[in-house]
């Protein structure tokens, strides 16, 4: 699917990257000449180095040997005044956790996260309008006063970097400003926080600000504020323990496009007092997971016929109004998961979402009925997640559905814990796009179809948990994609050879635990893989320990 927040923020980061190498006027054209930095910037980036830790040695270039500070790394300068217009000196990695290759990518990025201090220096650089310091350490100090005397600054991004404490007043004059982003990460101990954000109410050309993470538990005047800018365009206040929604007489935010409230402690008094939401009907992109909302998803939500992307997820609401879906042309991702709706999938009006990419209607446990025929219209689909909802379905009628238009476009399908029961065919073939497919905690049987290895794609396969039997096809060893199988608590009793995994380089996790397989390799076999999880308890490992275990 494509992320409409994405394509939001992107767009508005490339506006302002294009403003950005306009000014710095990298070529040649014209008849320009290279002018190179000017001294007291040079010095000034030098002392800046002085002050931070730099354990990859980012910033190696930075040395009084090349005088030319516009060639450093992360340093760009115009070409026409040879001032220093940008500092791109965030982390180049990034990390999120979770398997193997995200566990070393995180290596990456310790290492090279910056550190130590943010030298008074960078105040000489009078003509800097772009500022990165995000995914950094600097290890909980406050953010410095004095990048409020930065007032060309148009882009601000010192997310992730575990700045903590108030939030400087000074701030407030970047008068010039257009992209703020404050933000925390969910991994940080650190607490940027801020009892008023009328700083902000000078800042009338800002259009993207991102203070998710941020404690404003005590700045009762945030709506406030953000409603008196004109140019926003991007509001994120993802889990900054929000919880009451104060009236307004009169919204603003027509320039809205991306609305983040998630992750706090919002009840209904939002859809009570804050029914001007729905008037904002250029907003593209609305996320209000993780509240607390309940009852009946808002009838008003309707009325916002441009969204692309609507996330409810993690609440409580129990029902919906029919038809509320029905003017969502352009709705590419809708998640109400992990609600209490209740009655049959039919009922939710989804009939109508033909420009659908994802739809995740997962742990909504007292949701039910068979898959509508009707999704078979819903051609653009990429994924789909009802796990944990009663189907009572045989998989074959699952199949039919999706293949009507869609197969060639499916890439996710969670079906796990819904009641689907039947053989596993090769009506698979029809679903070359599939790189998740998982069918555990069902009541499937029959053996493996061949056609399984015929899903070149697939990276996660879990058909744990069903009643399978018999042999494992050979054509499992052609997934060379396949980073999670998990085949545990089935009635498989065959054996497993070399052949089975010759092509799974990328193999971190392998559960056949619960079957009666028998392990058979060679005592010199050399796994194509690294693995980072395996079970096999009730399998035949032979009479010696394995040898290939060593190398895992």
């Amino acid at each position: 699917m494509k992320s409409t927040i994405m394509s939001v923020s992107v767009a508005i980061l490339f506006l302002e990257l294009f403003v950005v190498a306009a000014m710095i006027n990298i070529s040649f054209c014209n008849g320009n000449s290279y002018v190179g930095c000017i001294d007291s910037e040079r010095e000034a980036l030098l002392k800046l180095k002085q002050d931070l830790i730099d354990p990859s040695n980012r910033l190696a270039s930075w040395n009084t040997g090349d005088g030319d500070c516009c060639k450093w790394a992360g340093v760009f300068c115009s070409n026409i005044t040879g001032h220093v217009l940008q500092l791109s000196l965030q982390n180049p990695f990034s990390y999120l956790g979770g398997d193997l290759r995200e566990v070393k990518a995180g290596s990456n990025y310790e290492r090279s996260k910056l550190g130590g201090k943010v030298n008074p220096s960078l105040v000489d650089l009078k003509h800097l309008i772009h500022l990165d310091l995000s995914g950094n350490d600097f290890e909980g100090i406050q953010i410095p006063k004095y990048l409020g005397s930065l007032e060309n600054l148009r882009y601000l991004n010192l997310s992730g970097a575990k700045f903590a404490g108030m939030i400087p007043l000074q701030l407030g004059n970047l008068s010039n400003l257009q992209y703020l982003d404050l933000s925390g990460t969910f991994l940080s101990n650190y607490d940027l926080h801020v009892d008023s954000l009328s700083w902000l109410s000078g800042l009338y050309m800002l259009e993207h600000l991102d203070l998710s993470q941020m404690n404003l538990s005590k700045a009762s005047d945030w709506l406030l504020v953000t409603n008196s800018l004109p140019s926003l365009k991007v509001l994120k206040l993802t889990k900054c323990q929000l919880c009451h929604f104060p009236p307004l007489l009169s919204a603003n935010f027509s320039s809205l496009k991306a609305l983040h409230l998630a992750i706090n402690n919002f009840d209904n008094s939002l859809f009570q007092y804050g029914s001007w939401v729905f008037g904002l009907r250029n907003l593209v992109f609305i996320d209000l997971s993780s509240n607390q909302f309940q009852g009946q998803i808002p009838i008003g939500l309707r009325n916002l016929t441009s969204l692309r992307h609507l996330d409810l997820r993690f609440n409580y609401f129990n029902s919906t109004t029919p038809g509320w879906l029905s003017k969502f042309n352009d709705l590419e991702f809708l998640s109400v998961a992990w609600n209490s709706l209740q009655g049959t999938i039919s009922s939710v009006g989804l009939e109508n979402l033909t420009s659908i990419e994802t739809l995740d209607l997962s742990g909504n446990s007292k949701l039910g009925g068979k898959i509508p025929t009707s999704f078979a219209r819903l051609c653009k689909l990429t994924s789909v997640d009802l796990s944990l909802i009663d189907l009572s379905q045989d998989f074959s009628q699952v199949l039919d559905t999706f293949s009507s238009c869609g197969a060639y476009a499916l890439e996710s399908l969670d079906l796990s814990i819904c009641q689907i029961s039947g053989h596993l065919t090769n009506q698979l073939l029809q679903f070359k796009s599939l790189h998740t497919l998982e069918l555990g905690h069902n009541s499937l049987f029959g053996p493996l179809p061949p056609a399984l290895g015929e899903l070149s794609s697939l990276k996660k396969l879990d058909l744990s948990n069903n009643m399978l039997n018999g042999f494992i096809p050979l054509s499992l060893g052609k997934l060379s994609h396949l980073e999670y199988l998990d085949l545990s608590n089935n009635k498989l009793n065959a054996s497993l050879s070399e052949i089975h995994f010759v092509n799974l380089t990328k193999l971190t996790w392998f559960s056949a635990s619960g079957n009666s397989l028998i392990l058979k390799f060679n005592p010199n076999w050399v796994p194509p893989f690294q693995l980072e999880t395996l079970q096999l308890r009730s399998c035949h490992l032979g009479p010696h320990f394995p040898s290939w275990l060593h190398s895992q």
